[in-house]
């Protein structure tokens, strides 16, 4: 059996001297202007440039939203043939059982942490509509992954695929340190994730320091997992045990939103984050500059 484990083990690494907040810096904020997405919970980028897919929390259909970094209306569509209990996270990668890209829309929360079974739904990356005014659009799923954790149910708010194709979630602890769980997405369609071990992440509910987003870098060698209020950022590798460095209580975001939960690279050198409603009813789309290591 070969080892599959290895191409996804996050290991912590130095990151600009000891992680200092300057390493990260804000660009622009924008309102998401959908009136419709009220509640944005995670988001991936397009496979078309300067385009981005997002979706709402708990309480809505299942629905795609996409914007961009202006957070502009760019229409919605709907997926056909799956549930919506508590959307929390979508990435991006090969669909690995078909040709092209595909997107991976994790319906994985649990705040009671009592589902037995949560289930990542992944369809080929559709066209996106052409506006405010498309609303119409409906998309077939290609497979639903059904899966349980090792251990018993988990509250979890991230869902990452690699380049390489292998799935991690990151769990929502509201103590302790969240743990990494791992599904080969070559072999055999899994039931139950591998537990990959824990993240050096200083979880603190009081400070908002709880796992909301997570997202890999373009080049697959970077991982971001954010909380509220923190950004943190590991090193892809083969090792199995994360290395710390910077702190377990990560870069803070230099402008904290209502709720942030949702967080993507957008190239090499910027994140994208998005939020649930603020005061004035909308979400925000939130664009930092970052700088990390060569190697």
């Amino acid at each position: 059996m070969r080892s599959w484990l290895f191409p996804l083990t996050c290991a912590l690494v130095g990151f600009a001297a000891a992680a200092h907040a300057q390493s990260v810096t804000l660009l622009d904020t924008a309102r998401l202007a959908s009136p419709r997405l009220r509640e944005s919970s995670g988001v991936t980028p397009s496979s078309r440039p300067g385009l981005f897919w997002t979706h709402n929390d708990s309480g809505d259909g299942p629905m795609l939203y996409a914007t961009d970094s202006a957070g502009q209306d760019l229409g919605r569509i709907r997926v056909r043939g799956v549930g919506a209990i508590d959307w929390e996270d979508i990435g991006a990668g090969p669909c690995v059982v078909a040709p092209g890209r595909c997107l991976y829309i994790g319906d994985i929360g649990d705040n009671r942490s009592q589902r037995p079974r949560v289930t990542i739904y992944r369809l080929v990356e559709p066209v996106p509509p052409s506006g405010k005014g498309d609303t119409l659009r409906v998309v077939d799923v290609l497979d639903s992954l059904v899966l349980r954790y090792p251990g018993g149910p988990r509250d979890a708010e991230t869902v990452i695929v690699t380049p390489g194709g292998t799935l991690l979630i990151v769990s929502k602890p509201r103590h302790g340190e969240p743990h990494r769980y791992m599904a080969d997405l070559h072999a055999p369609p899994p039931t139950v994730l591998v537990d990959a071990g824990p993240l050096p992440i200083s979880v603190n509910t009081v400070r908002g320091r709880l796992v909301t987003g997570g997202s890999i870098s373009p080049d697959g060698r970077w991982v971001v997992i954010r909380t509220y209020v923190s950004l943190h950022f590991f090193r892809v590798d083969g090792t199995m045990h994360p290395i710390p460095a910077g702190g377990p209580d990560g870069i803070p975001i230099p402008y904290v939103e209502t709720q942030g939960e949702g967080v993507a690279f957008d190239g090499p050198t910027r994140l994208v984050l998005t939020s649930e409603q603020g005061n004035d009813g909308h979400g925000l789309i939130v664009r930092l500059r970052i700088l990390l290591p060569d190697r």
